[in-house]
């Protein structure tokens, strides 16, 4: 991919279709930007009512330019581009960047000359950004070239950036700009006809310039291959993402759990988490952390140390370091012996260190060098609160002279200043990644201990088990030849088994007099069940009744139960009667068919609250063995499947096992729209589990 990129990132010659002589048109603007940053290599400005633009010697069409053209750069009215496109073609040119607008974004008619357009492309061979983009940066000095038409002139450095968003592209830049940040290149994908963010991202894995990925997504063309492609690129540097449209309509309303609590952007939270993408929630977020990734070294654990000149803003500190997962380091003896003798009687020698307001660039340099010293430490966060009588900027040199002596990162806090301010401006320029507020500074140091954990942690492996395709395969076609959505209970608990499921015995019935026999044949206590359409959630309108001790009591409840569900306003197709399993603590496994994302899975804490305690943990099928073990023992409530207050552990390990039968069932059978296996009964270490109940609707492919 990146040498298939390579006419679009390091052109020899580019030609500027739709060049201008007036100002403040695109054509104009992006030729004087490739001119101004010094574009290294040859200029072809393409107008046929002009001789020269820019006073460079213009052609009326690409095929009369006398030379080779690797890249097109293209700025003229959408219907024009097909024929232009065309003669690139011909000409041979192989990397285009498509500004010009007017495709799919504006309705069929454009999403048509947009098919048309890929059809061109593919039939030459020719890579292309685009269309409805703001262009390409590429700041390597060998190359230097701003083809956007964006008013700020890109900084050097070695982040890359891809944006979905051309206008905000142009914001970003901007601000990349006030706060000092360079790149190594710079993207805007537009309607990504051809390249991809995927592709940016293979492009960049082993791009020489890249040291850290930035991502503005709108949406996800290909979700699965993300997955595939992150996970290699995170191995080897950190990807943060900003993805935008966390909100889904209609959660609420979904006819099962995992249905109504998969709504709210957990896909997105997922993925990132399966392959190590880090995801912030705004701009300015997105690059706090960039500064941090890109000139500080990842700390090799979470014990953070923070040094402050006011108590304050460092429990302020210490608060968000708690809540974000960090640990507060825990100072060694000789290391407050050290602080007891340069530091006032007043000052606080325990972590938070605190130096009292008058402390001077001599207490924060020694200081520094007594805690970045001490092996119990693997960062700090140092805050600088400006009294009257010192001057911030020698605060700003001790900190960054006393930072560069030690592999361990150092975040700072100059509470109060603003970004243009002296001692802000000496840290950023000294590569100390400066913050206004601490939770800031925090946040950025999570991200780098969490990405850290992500590096070291095992990828694991995924795993099949041998099953009985055919059972699902005769049972799905059954239904859809019936025209329904969901599976009766016995179907939906046949679909299991044959999945290598363990469930309770189940036997169905619709009188009571084979109640009565099914009953004794299964072996009191039991359970019984109404089913029939629209009987979704059963306890809420008194369709299910359990441990029956005995045939009396089976009788009463039976009738009951039926009564129950015809006041609702439904009539029961058949009673289930099933075994009672009264141990075991409640789990629940689901899943839902998502059309962009494929089958998202659930885990959490089951039973009849599981919408209302809403402790569940997501994942996107299929899954490795790691990430089922992670899945599992994400949720708040894990700690009491290992077992509190003298109960023994669950059986964890047949827990995993169900998890990534489920994904292989997901991946292989993607008519299964929404499921709920609901509540599981998890027994003690090497006991197993029992599935008690499960709903299973197929969906229309």
């Amino acid at each position: 991919m990146l040498r298939r990129l390579i006419p679009v990132f390091n052109p020899k010659s580019i030609a500027v279709i739709g060049a201008s002589r007036r100002k403040g048109r695109i054509g104009r603007e992006l030729l004087h930007n490739l001119i101004e940053y010094e574009y290294q290599g040859k200029l072809y400005p393409v107008n046929p009512y002009a001789e020269e633009v820019h006073s460079i010697p213009a052609y009326p069409s690409i095929l009369d330019v006398p030379d080779e053209v690797d890249l097109a750069v293209i700025i003229v009215p959408a219907e024009k581009t097909l024929e232009i496109v065309k003669n690139c073609g011909k000409k041979g040119v192989k990397g285009i960047i498509m500004i010009t607008a007017g495709f799919k974004e504006t309705g069929e008619k454009g999403a048509k000359l947009e098919r048309d357009l890929n059809r061109i492309l593919k039939k030459y061979g020719i890579s292309m950004i685009g269309p409805n983009c703001m262009g390409v940066i590429n700041t390597n000095e060998k190359v230097s070239m701003n083809a956007t038409f964006a008013p700020t002139q890109p900084l050097r450095g070695r982040i890359s950036f891809m944006s979905q968003s051309g206008a905000l592209g142009a914001a970003i830049l901007d601000h990349a700009d006030n706060i000092k940040v360079g790149f190594a290149k710079f993207v805007s994908l537009g309607n990504k006809t051809d390249v991809s963010g995927n592709d940016l991202l293979m492009a960049w894995e082993d791009d020489p310039d890249t040291d850290i990925i930035l991502m503005y997504i709108e949406s996800f063309g290909n979700p699965r291959n993300f997955v595939r492609i992150a996970r290699k690129v995170t191995a080897k540097k950190p990807i943060i993402a900003l993805k935008s449209g966390r909100t889904e309509a209609g959660a609420a309303a979904a006819a099962s759990h995992t249905g109504a609590l998969a709504g709210l952007d957990v896909a997105t939270d997922a993925l990132f988490e399966q392959c190590g993408v880090l995801r912030v929630s705004s701009i300015e977020e997105l690059f706090d952390i960039a500064i941090a990734f890109s000139n500080q070294p990842l700390p090799k654990g979470n014990r953070i140390a923070v040094l402050t000149n006011a108590g304050g803003p460092a429990i302020m500190t210490v608060d968000a370091l708690v809540g974000a997962g960090l640990e507060l380091a825990k100072l060694g003896d000789r290391t407050r012996w050290k602080l007891e003798d340069i530091l006032p009687e007043e000052a606080s020698t325990k972590n938070p260190v605190d130096m009292v307001a008058a402390a001077g660039p001599r207490e924060y340099e020694h200081a520094m060098k007594a805690i970045l010293a001490d092996r119990r430490v693997d960062a700090m966060i140092t805050i600088f609160v400006p009294p009257i009588v010192t001057k911030e900027i020698e605060i700003a040199q001790a900190i960054a002279k006393t930072a560069k002596k030690y592999k361990k990162p150092v975040l700072s806090c100059f509470l109060g200043r603003t970004e243009d301010s002296p001692g802000f401006v000496h840290l950023t320029e000294h590569g100390i990644p400066s913050y206004i507020f601490p939770e800031s500074a925090v946040k950025s140091l999570s991200s780098m201990v969490k990405y850290r954990t992500y590096l070291e942690r095992e990828k694991g492996r995924p795993r099949t088990f041998k099953v009985d395709r055919k059972v699902p395969k005769r049972i799905f076609r059954k239904v859809a030849k019936e025209k329904r959505t969901w599976l009766a209970e016995l179907e939906a608990f046949d679909v299991l088994k044959s999945y290598g499921f363990s469930t309770v015995r189940t036997e169905v019935t619709d009188n009571l007099e084979d109640a009565k026999k099914l009953a004794k044949k299964i072996g009191y206590p039991v359970v019984i069940k109404a089913c029939g359409e629209g009987i979704i959630h059963k306890t809420e309108i008194g369709a299910v009744v359990l441990d029956i001790e005995n045939e009396k009591d089976l009788v009463s409840s039976f009738k009951k139960m039926v009564s129950n569900v015809k006041k609702a306003g439904h009539t029961p197709d058949c009673i289930l009667v099933q075994e009672m399993v009264t141990e075991g603590k409640e789990v629940i496994l689901g899943m839902k068919y998502d059309n962009h994302y494929g089958p998202i899975l659930m885990f959490g804490t089951g039973g009849i609250y599981v919408e209302y305690l809403k402790d569940v943990a997501f994942r996107v099928a299929p899954l490795t063995d790691v990430d089922a073990s992670r899945m599992v023992k994400s949720i708040k409530a894990y700690p009491i499947l290992e077992g509190v207050r003298g109960e023994p552990p669950s059986d964890v390990d047949s827990l995993i096992e169900s998890v990534l039968r489920l994904s292989q069932m997901a991946v292989e059978f993607e008519e299964i729209g929404q499921m709920d296996i609901n509540p599981i009964k998890l027994f003690e270490k090497g006991a197993g589990y029992k599935i008690v109940d499960v709903r299973i609707a197929i969906r229309e492919c």
